[in-house]
């Protein structure tokens, strides 16, 4: 190849940048900005303030496009400026320092009025002009398309412009994701650059759980390399007739060409894009899995034939990375694939001070309530921020401190689906056993462990025989806390997923309370003759790794209940899991004495049987086979009612007795009968 024919890549890079800013400036600003170049070039003949004030105001024009940072189009302001404040103090000296017939200099002590106002006038014009240049953020308009219609062959502009507000100073934490997309952005962007090496970069898989802010991320993107955002939804995309879908991807990715610089994301990629079917010669005689098939193909070549197209960016969303076809997303179509995962305690302290930065508020220090939301996304800390700013705005004031406690106080804690609401006046417990209740409830509170600087467990097991009372205990906790509440029961997790999800719910809706009843059928041991199949193994082995996952600052409390304690996974038992082990037994005297009160209600005892003959001879039998007695001796003594009469007669100990042999009750010896258990372990 001779030396005349070869290009050179100074040149090339030069042409390519000056064809790329012409593309972003509007043309009346390139037309104004030559025109005062030429007049600049001209005027230095005239004076050489009147040139630097015309070349300097046509370089600012000229500069005016999307890609220019404020801080060079503030220092060219700052230039084109000074012309005028020569000027002006050529004319303060006129009007003030001039004898109007001589023309010589006044000598004057201060000036006047006049003069200190004009000039004060003048600098606060100044000013204002200099903050607006720099903070002023012009949109891409007249973008050069490629194609103007499917088939035409015809170019020209098309006027549209979608060039988001958000930019990554808005996008709390992911540094290192945030350079790699910019390195792909960058690939496109100034493909020049990467030319020479022959690397071609493009795609941009963002995946990961919801609301961890996969969207505003691209839409950030676009905004901060001030590029058009084009978003498509796979609902759109798709149709029931044959081959219109393959369509609608096509004109989708030609349209959004159209618009180069453009970002072009698909949300919900996982909708058009999961694995394809195999299919023999008969496996689809309705041809809806061919179809679909097609669907994913066209999408896969429309990627591969856009990828090197200058200033065109794909990026694609989804939450199910597993499910999307390994064609699609390899490497040379999706180049950067990315995990948006939840963000921990700096991250969620940079997106909270992020999201309370666009708002009017007081600064304040937010790593308390950072560090007190794990497992939190970044839609629900941007939630949180709504709420505060929402009870600021109502008073009319900034957001303050105590505005972000009361939303986070407010969080959560509403999710009750099976919740019986119980008092303190609904139970009868021990002494010991209500004050370590009391306890634990008020530690509980919202901060009230920290001041106290007492930890707060983990998890509650509730140890004692049936009847006593151990569920209620765990409604009473919901309640006084007003916490969530999510009860557990061996039928209720057929699979390590489900248990899962019930943990994870009930993160999602802290603060919570997930209640496991009967302990010993869901998780039991297996080295007491008690035979474990796989499937119980994998469930055991679940649940030990999610309450292991768990830790006060989830605000998740586990709440467990059993009537053999020893017939539990030991590993379930030791600290950091159901670290607190309270032992409910019956009541004593005064207990019992309360509940054969609340349990006979209005109804009369006869003249020779008093409460505490019930006491003497039902002693030691659990609450809810005493209740069940009261109930089943009020309707014995209706068989002793005559015909017509309308009230319940007085209970007799005959009524007892065969309220006994009906419900098979068999009251424990009161002089078997021990001392009161320890309430703790």
């Amino acid at each position: 190849m001779e030396t005349g024919q070869r290009s050179s890549p100074i040149a090339d890079s030069f042409a390519t940048r000056f064809k790329w800013i012409g593309a972003r400036t509007p043309r009346e600003h390139v037309t104004i900005g030559i025109i005062l170049l030429i007049f600049g070039v001209v005027a230095f003949g005239i004076s050489p303030w009147l040139a630097w004030f015309t070349v300097t105001s046509g370089l600012l024009l000229l500069t005016w496009h999307t890609r220019m940072q404020g801080t060079w189009r503030g220092l060219l302001y700052f230039f084109a400026l000074l012309p005028v404040l020569h000027w002006f103090n050529a004319i303060s000296e006129f009007l003030f320092h001039e004898d109007a017939v001589t023309g010589l200099l006044l000598a004057r002590d201060r000036a006047s009025p006049f003069e200190i106002g004009s000039g004060l006038i003048i600098a606060v014009a100044a000013s204002i002009g200099l903050v607006a240049v720099i903070r002023h953020k012009p949109r891409a308009t007249d973008v050069p398309v490629g194609t103007a219609k499917a088939g035409s062959g015809q170019t020209g502009p098309v006027q549209w412009a979608n060039v988001p507000v958000h930019t990554f100073a808005d996008v709390g934490g992911m540094d290192a994701e945030k350079r790699r997309i910019a390195a792909v952005v960058n690939n496109r962007l100034h493909p020049e650059r990467f030319q020479r090496h022959g690397v071609t970069q493009n795609g941009i898989l963002l995946y990961g759980p919801r609301g961890t802010g996969k969207t505003f991320l691209a839409e950030a993107t676009a905004g901060e390399f001030r590029i058009n955002y084009y978003c498509v939804q796979p609902t759109s995309l798709v149709s029931g007739q044959i081959g219109s879908s393959e369509a609608n991807i096509r004109a989708a990715f030609q349209r959004a060409h159209q618009f180069r610089p453009v970002l072009f994301f698909i949300d919900e990629l996982d909708s058009i894009g999961t694995q394809r079917q195999q299919l023999g010669r008969l496996d689809d005689v309705g041809g809806g899995a061919r179809a679909y098939n097609a669907i994913v193909t066209e999408l896969m070549q429309c990627v591969d034939r856009y990828r090197s197209e200058p200033g065109f960016i794909l990026m694609a969303a989804t939450n199910f990375y597993d499910g999307l076809d390994e064609a699609l997303v390899r490497d040379l179509r999706f180049d950067e694939k990315i995990r948006v995962d939840l963000p921990d305690a700096t991250a969620r302290e940079q997106i909270l001070t992020a999201q309370l930065a666009k708002r009017l508020w007081t600064p304040f220090p937010v790593k308390p309530v950072a560090e007190r939301t794990p497992g939190w996304s970044a839609a629900r800390l941007a939630a949180l921020v709504n709420k505060a700013a929402s009870s600021a705005a109502l008073e009319n004031r900034r957001i303050e401190e105590r505005d972000l406690q009361r939303a986070f106080d407010d969080t959560g804690g509403t999710d009750r689906p099976l919740l019986k609401p119980v008092d303190w006046d609904d139970l009868v417990l021990s002494p010991p056993v209500e004050r370590d209740l009391r306890n634990l409830i008020r530690l509980m509170n919202p901060g009230e462990a920290e001041r106290l600087k007492v930890p707060l467990p983990t998890g509650l097991l509730l140890v004692g025989p049936p009847g006593n009372g151990k569920t209620s205990i765990a409604h009473l906790l919901a309640t006084q806390t007003r916490r969530s509440f999510y009860p557990i029961a061996p039928a209720d997790v057929p699979t390590p997923d489900k248990l899962a999800l019930a943990f994870s719910r009930a993160r999602e809706n802290s603060p919570s309370i997930l209640f496991i009843d009967e302990l010993d059928g869901l998780l039991p041991r297996g080295d007491n003759g008690y035979y474990k199949g796989q499937h119980q193994i994998q469930l055991v082995e679940q649940a030990l790794m999610l309450m292991s996952q768990l830790d006060p600052a989830n605000q998740v409390f586990l709440v467990g209940t059993t009537n053999h304690i020893e017939d539990i996974d030991p590993r379930v038992l030791r600290g950091g899991r159901f670290t607190e082990k309270i032992e409910i037994c019956v009541p004593d005297d005064s207990g019992y004495l309360r509940l054969i009160e609340t349990y006979l209600g209005p109804i009369p005892l006869a003249a020779d049987l008093t409460r505490n003959d019930l006491l003497a001879r039902l002693r030691g039998i659990s609450p809810a086979d005493l209740q069940a007695l009261v109930n089943t001796a009020k309707r014995m003594a209706m068989n002793r009612m005559e015909e017509g009469e309308q009230t319940l007669p007085s209970l007799i100990w005959d009524d007892f007795e065969k309220a006994l042999t009906r419900n098979q009750i068999a009251p424990q010896n009161p002089k078997t009968r021990g001392p009161w258990p320890p309430a703790v372990l």
